[in-house]
């Protein structure tokens, strides 16, 4: 997998000041389904696709009174999606790139996270607490992480990435709980309900305090199983095979699960954040998307998750949205919603931020155009065959594998990635989409400083720039005429000579008259 990043030789500022919302403190709820993806939601899917959609009263009516995101991206698996929403950095940043476990490091102290941030703003005067799966920590041996590393004042749940083996269908109902440090192991009562249970006491015991809080559901992660079938009466009609049968009662059972979360909140009163953290297995995985593009890939089943924010910042609820955004998004998206200003906020770190609010889309005004992106590496074993990383814009998607693998599609004409337009000549509009993306990947990793520059000029129809040369690092010359995007493509003519161990020198031997604006492009093998 190769890495760049850029020296731009035209210089500019953008401004990038809060547009928190100027109001009374709000509650604000997050909801995370597991191993929810796309292709499981009727929100998404169809069954005329011949899929199979588990009953989701819950979730619909969430979407009727908020804004659906159609283009949401997670990362690959669970770590690597709650650090990215707990700090607002993606996996390069965080060093969790995969399930944490097999050499992926847990949270690091150091990250800045949301509650971090909430504490850093006592005057709002929040009450926070966080139920249900953590798996950002050490597991049991550090039964305290969600609080000294996440800086949660108050957890209880799961510490580990799922309850019980992937055959053992009682572990929803014998499992290990843990609550502010202390562990129970041989806990009886059915998970999906336990964490609504706490959930709901605790937003009940707030009184007037306002709060944010974290419900990490463990469903429909595997064991499959049946659960309480006053849970999902869906269950004893549906004649799909076991293993969907039983994933969807899970999701039918926690949609009927947050109906009574819901039921103590007020609505009117709360941002609700609903999402899934990843794409769905790819042992069910439906139709229409590929088989074994699921969880785990960086294709779109493996990360186009369901996305729903309801609540008093909602302007024209029931609508849909297409801008491309991450769950990384949703770190600035609540510290706004919670009335705080993000720039000062995040003034007393040094940790970069990757998170844009998405408080303009949920007022509807207009948005600034996006790239998003995902990543999987890790230096575990299992992992090299899938991992790399993909950035997208509005309509298309490039896909970088540390194999060598490189993919670029149409999502506005090919959502499932069915064609691999770089198997064939590209048409202008690709070509030039295809060049912007490249380019625009190199603004996602953190492994190499941008190119120094020592000089640059112009004379008898050529331009040169001379940058400091680091080892094992590749460079390349790129030009526009205007300061867009699209525009960006490698400078064919480019000679490039290094002189000696300092320093690079990149030429355009046809340089034009006018304006024209170039870019060096440093490359990690």
């Amino acid at each position: 997998m190769k890495s760049a990043v850029q020296l731009c030789l035209l210089l500019f500022m953008v401004g990038t000041g809060s547009s928190a919302i100027a109001a009374a403190a709000k509650n604000i709820l997050l909801i995370i389904a597991d191993d929810y993806g796309a292709d499981g939601s009727s929100l998404y899917n169809s069954t005329s696709n011949g899929a199979s959609l588990p009953p989701t009263p819950t979730i619909t009516s969430l979407a009727g009174r908020g804004v659906v995101f159609r283009n949401a991206w997670a990362c690959p698996e669970c770590s690597p999606s709650r650090a990215a929403i707990l700090t607002g950095r993606y996996p390069f940043r965080t060093g969790i790139g995969s399930v944490i476990g097999a050499g992926v490091p847990p949270l690091s102290a150091s990250e800045f996270t949301l509650p971090k941030a909430f504490s850093n703003n006592p005057t709002l005067g929040y009450h926070l607490a966080q139920f249900g799966k953590w798996h950002l920590g050490s597991g049991a041996s550090v039964p305290d992480s969600p609080r000294t590393l996440g800086g949660w004042t108050n957890y209880a749940g799961s510490l580990l990435g799922q309850l019980g083996g992937p055959t053992e269908t009682n572990a929803y109902s014998n499992w290990t709980k843990t609550v502010n440090g202390t562990s129970y192991s041989n806990y009886t009562n059915y998970a999906t309900t336990d964490l609504v249970n706490d959930a709901t006491n605790w937003i009940g015991a707030r009184g007037t305090n306002p709060w944010f809080c974290w419900v990490a559901f463990n469903a429909p992660h595997t064991p499959s199983h049946v659960p309480p079938l006053n849970l999902a009466p869906g269950y004893a009609t549906n004649t799909n095979p076991a293993g969907r049968r039983q994933f969807e009662a899970m999701t039918e059972s926690m949609d009927t699960e947050m109906a009574r979360l819901l039921s103590v909140v007020d609505t009117n009163n709360t941002h609700i954040i609903f999402l899934g953290d990843n794409g769905t297995i790819n042992s069910l995985l439906q139709p229409p998307y590929p088989a074994n593009r699921g969880k785990s890939t960086l294709y779109e089943g493996g990360i186009k998750v369901p996305l729903v924010i309801a609540g008093p910042a909602v302007v024209n609820a029931g609508r849909t949205n297409h801008t491309p955004v991450h769950l990384v998004d949703l770190f600035a998206t609540i510290l706004e919603l919670a009335g705080m200003n993000v720039a000062t906020t995040l003034a007393n770190t040094t940790n970069a931020v990757d998170s844009k609010s998405l408080l303009s889309i949920l007022q509807n005004q207009p948005d600034v155009a996006r790239y998003t992106f995902s990543e999987y590496y890790s230096p575990g074993a299992g992992v090299a065959a899938n991992s790399g990383r993909t950035i997208r814009n509005s309509d298309y998607k490039f896909i970088t594998l540390t194999n060598g693998t490189t993919l670029f599609f149409n999502l506005a004409s090919d959502p499932y990635e069915k064609t691999n337009l770089l198997l064939n000549s590209l048409s202008p509009t690709a070509q030039s989409n295809y060049n912007a993306l490249v380019m625009r990947l190199g603004d996602y990793q953190s492994i190499l400083s941008p190119p120094t520059l020592t000089s640059l000029g112009s004379s008898n129809g050529q331009f040169a720039v001379t940058v400091l040369r680091t080892t094992n690092i590749s460079y390349a010359l790129w030009g526009a005429t205007v300061l867009d995007d699209l525009a960006w493509a490698p400078v064919t003519n480019a000679v490039i000579m290094t002189n000696g161990a300092s320093t690079v020198t990149l030429t355009d031997t046809k340089a034009t008259n006018g304006a024209f604006f170039y870019r060096v492009m440093a490359t990690s093998p």
